[in-house]
């Protein structure tokens, strides 16, 4: 089975600095250092740290503390730029619900549709041979 793309690289594409936004989303109360950035995210130190110095420049992540001599780092939930790219991505997937929503109706209406067409296919198959049975009784009742 397929991993479901998150709303931030369905919307924004899957970049290296894309994917870290999205990490730092789905944590958003987690801080993390380099190292476990690389191993959950799956990118090489070099574009780690790449990207956070440009996600720090744009205000879109703070660095959080330290561990050790290692700076820790986590989403800033004040970034404007956070804000708006987290209510795009529920905004997407409102449309998208009200998508499966609209869809779901439509069905259960054409499922209901059909049924009532079966239901009339039935009805006449049933009125052709009660008549049938009739016109058989007409024709054997005695002439005087």
């Amino acid at each position: 089975m397929a991993k479901a793309e998150s709303g931030i690289l369905a919307l924004y594409g899957d970049s290296p600095r894309m994917k870290m936004v999205d990490f730092f989303m789905a944590f958003p109360k987690n801080e993390f250092t380099v190292p476990e950035l690389v191993k959950g995210i799956g990118m090489s130190r070099t574009t780690a740290f790449k990207e956070i110095d440009k996600l720090l420049s744009n205000g879109m992540i703070v660095q959080s503390g330290n561990i050790g001599k290692s700076p820790t780092y986590k989403i800033n939930k004040v970034s404007s730029i956070v804000y708006l790219m987290q209510r795009m991505v529920s905004l997407r997937s409102k449309t998208a619900a009200t998508s499966q929503i609209k869809n779901r109706t439509l069905n259960t209406l054409l499922r209901k549709q059909l049924e009532t067409i079966d239901q009339l296919y039935n009805r006449e198959t049933m009125l052709k041979t009660e008549l049938k049975l009739t016109r058989t009784m007409i024709n054997e009742i005695p002439v005087q």
